[in-house]
């Protein structure tokens, strides 16, 4: 005996597998054959492996009602779709040339300063603080655009 408990044993094991199997093989198939054949009988001598398969899932409960899940809206038709239908957005090339060159000043400075540390180490100092004035002018830029005022009566929704 082992400190988890008993071990297994096996004769009991395989006698209460039998007995298990056997009393599965005792079910019957179909309702109509239950109640014509007697228990003691084996309703599935004479069929095949893939009829008893076929036969459990054919005699399953019907289907449960549809649930939340199985619901399917109905197509929009395109004649009543005559609610609110966004701008198209402005081009991508088409924005303040002086705020988008703040912007790549401001992201690309940081990535230039580390490209530099990683693959130049021997950059000239001149060029490490053009490209830390760039970035520092551009973030500049950028804080000084922002608006001053607050409307406080605004709760953020635009039409």
């Amino acid at each position: 005996m082992t400190s988890r408990g008993q071990e297994p044993n096996e004769s009991t094991d395989d006698a209460v597998w039998q007995d298990l199997v056997a009393r599965l093989e005792q079910t019957p198939t179909a309702p109509e054959a239950a109640a014509s054949s007697a228990p003691e009988q084996n309703v599935d001598a004479g069929l095949s492996d893939q009829d008893r398969v076929r036969a459990l899932f054919e005699n399953q409960p019907g289907r449960s009602p549809s649930g939340p899940r199985d619901y399917t809206p109905e197509e929009p038709d395109d004649d009543e779709d005559e609610g609110y239908h966004p701008p198209e957005p402005p081009a991508l090339g088409t924005g303040e040339p002086l705020l988008v060159l703040a912007w790549f000043g401001a992201v690309g400075g940081p990535i230039a300063l580390l490209l530099l540390a990683m693959f130049w180490r021997a950059a000239p100092l001149t060029m490490m603080l053009g490209v830390l004035a760039i970035f520092l002018v551009s973030v500049a830029f950028l804080i000084l655009r922002l608006p001053k005022t607050r409307d406080h009566g605004d709760n953020g929704a635009e039409v």
